[in-house]
């Protein structure tokens, strides 16, 4: 692999390289380039190096005339189906270019030819407008927004302070996960068609009859209607990734991306997703805790403004955002960019059964749940803000979604199941 090294003295020791991208330019077109076993192993290395890389790319190159392509793939600008401009809405152009032997991989907005570039392990995809200072924010502002920005917070969110969510009668984190599906997949739609014909027949009376019907429209169901978990899912204020971790051992997401506001909450989800000596809250790592995720299976970070989503219209199946509502300064806006970004119904969905509409999934804290009120005043005099039943209901259907459904788990917790 050609890199040209120049060395003006040793006690500078500065070096000028010529560009890899360069290199990669000038050794294509000579069709010659890249046959040898050392360049493949090299090719094969950075093809793979991410996650996000198309799958067509990441394939191990089994010819000279494929390692070309792939070279010629990895190297092309294109856009980006679901990651859009915060500000445009544009698609963005993901390009990579390989500079004194480093990848560097940048996103553009056509538009307003901005570039947003990743840091560390995430993209940074918030808008570059300059924070107001501190004393032109609220004290409900600067409590919501930068409370989760600590690493101190990010540290302890899995060491104690997300499981005092129990006192409020949140459910465990598994308990969640498993309504998460329920409300993503065909199963419940399943279930009930299932006992209304098994009734009908007079099946129920035979398990093995009942069973086997359960299957076979379990099988016909998901022929009928795509399940969401199959699609494009967001874990939106995902913290240090406790829900994200669970969607991604489940596996069967087309794209799966972990967004926060967080910067600090990001790194430790990342840390986590890598196993990196890290102790979960979770007793089973199977459930999604402690163990780390193969690489091909870890969420794509990303740091969003959920006021001002980073995703195209109507390019997400579904959305999951846990103990996260509250937190949200400008929560009106970002409902409304929630349903933005989720998929309408197809003109042809009929019913129930055939209904392909995003769907959001969110948990939030009842008034009270504390023994606190949480009332909200223009002054921004509190710090966090609580919901009762009618006034989450009002929020989401004011958002857009045609169907809401707000329930009472426990003493404090609310869940809501919105539906394009």
């Amino acid at each position: 692999f050609p890199l040209l090294v120049f060395r003006r003295n040793k006690s500078e020791g500065a070096m000028l390289r010529l560009s890899a991208s360069v290199c990669l330019a000038l050794c294509l077109q000579s069709s010659d380039g890249f046959t040898g076993s050392g360049s493949r192993q090299l090719v094969g290395r950075d093809v793979r190096a991410s996650s996000t890389t198309p799958a067509e790319v990441q394939a191990e190159p089994s010819s000279s005339a494929d390692v070309k392509q792939s070279l010629l793939a990895l190297l092309k600008t294109s856009k980006d189906e679901v990651l859009s401009c915060p500000v445009s809405l544009e698609p963005l152009e993901r390009s990579i270019k390989f500079n004194g032997g480093y990848r560097v991989e940048s996103w553009r907005c056509s538009k307003f030819e901005t570039t947003y570039q990743r840091r560390g392990p995430y993209l940074d995809l918030v808008s570059g407008e300059p924070a107001k200072p501190i004393w032109e924010r609220s004290l409900q502002e600067v409590v919501q927004t930068d409370t989760f920005r600590n690493p101190l917070v990010a540290f302890l969110y899995e060491r104690g302070w997300r499981q005092g969510f129990k006192n409020a009668g949140f459910p465990g984190i598994d308990d969640e996960f498993e309504k998460v599906l329920d409300f993503f997949g065909p199963k419940a739609a399943v279930e009930a068609a299932v006992a209304a014909d098994a009734e009908a027949a007079g099946a129920e009376s035979e398990a093995a009859e009942f069973e086997a019907a359960v299957v076979e429209a379990a099988e016909s169901a998901r022929g009928a209607r795509a399940s969401v978990m199959d699609g494009v899912l967001i874990d939106l204020s995902c913290g240090s990734g406790l829900m994200a971790r669970r969607l991604a051992r489940h596996g069967t997401a087309k794209r799966l991306f972990a967004a926060d506001y967080s910067e600090a909450m990001l790194a430790e989800a990342d840390r986590r997703f890598r196993g990196l000596g890290v102790r979960s809250m979770d007793s089973d790592a199977s459930k999604g805790g402690a163990g780390a995720l193969p690489e091909a299976k870890r969420p794509e970070l990303v740091r969003v403004d959920v006021a001002s989503l980073p995703f195209a219209t109507g390019s997400v199946d579904g959305v999951h955002a846990g103990a996260a509502l509250h937190c949200w300064p400008r929560l009106e806006e970002g409902l409304q960019e929630v349903h933005r970004i989720l998929k309408p119904a197809s003109a042809d969905a009929a019913d129930d059964a055939a209904d392909d509409a995003g769907r959001f999934f969110a948990t939030t804290f009842k008034k009270g749940a504390y023994g606190v009120p949480r009332e909200v005043n223009s002054n921004g005099g509190a710090s966090f803000r609580f919901f009762d039943e009618a006034e989450l209901e009002g929020l989401l259907k004011d958002a857009g979604f045609s169907e809401v459904s707000v329930e009472l788990v426990n003493s404090g917790c609310l869940v809501a199941r919105c539906v394009m």
